[in-house]
């Protein structure tokens, strides 16, 4: 037997097909939800395998294929689409119980690019954007950064300014901190001490993750300046 379900969430489009079979009430029967964040800088969407069913036993593996090339693990998994565009994935779920026994099923899910408008200070993001460091991130924080660019004719006033990942995880830019036309400022994620061109977010572990995330920029009055897809390799 084949049920034909659509969820609707914001942002994201879901076409769901759930394969059953009612005369075999002892295997295992793969189902999932989706939720996407009401942030429209968002592209994460996060699956949830709960209504999955093991009615032998239990269920002792969740494997995701997201449909863009990734992979992912658990009962509950949260994963950041990259694109500019409307897209549709298709999603797989296949869950494993005690005995061995497996079941999938698939869904469509239509990701939309987040619109973002930009303010009028003309501050940007330089490519390349350097969120991966050399060996092991979390030794190496400094090596994890990123410039900013005043492109435009006037002296801008930095101070207050933030920049956030995916996650929240915010920088505020300290007081007297201004940015002359053309010049550039770098932000190290590690410590050290601040200069005129160099700043550090003194984090305690990496902020930006290799497999992808999204920068944005603020100013002080919290309007978005710019805003960086960082792509995973």
């Amino acid at each position: 037997m084949m049920k034909r379900r659509i969820l609707s969430l914001s942002g994201v489009a879901i076409l769901l097909l759930i394969g059953g079979c009612a005369s075999q009430p002892l295997l295992p029967v793969a189902d999932f939800t989706a939720s996407s964040t009401a942030d429209p800088l968002s592209l994460v969407v996060t699956f949830d395998a709960s209504l999955s069913q093991a009615p032998n036993g239990t269920i002792v593996e969740y494997s995701w294929d997201f449909g863009d090339g990734n992979t992912g693990k658990g009962k509950i998994a949260a994963h950041l689409y990259q694109t500019d565009v409307e897209r549709t994935y298709t999603v797989t779920l296949q869950i494993t119980d005690h005995l061995g026994q497996q079941a999938s099923v698939t869904a469509e899910v239509e990701v939309q690019a987040p619109t973002i408008e930009a303010g009028s200070a003309s501050v940007e993001f330089v490519w390349p954007f350097h969120h991966d460091a050399s060996g092991d991130d979390a030794a190496n924080l400094n090596d994890e950064y990123f410039t900013l660019q005043n492109t435009g004719d006037e002296i801008i006033d930095l101070s207050g300014w933030t920049v956030e990942n995916e996650r929240g995880v915010t920088f505020r830019i300290p007081n007297g901190v201004r940015l002359a036309p053309n010049a550039v400022i770098t932000i190290h994620s590690g410590s050290g001490l601040n200069t005129t061109g160099i700043l550090y977010w003194n984090a305690v572990e990496p902020v930006w993750s290799s497999t992808g995330d999204l920068a944005v920029l603020r100013d002080a009055k919290g309007a978005i300046v710019d805003h960086y897809f960082i792509a995973s390799c």
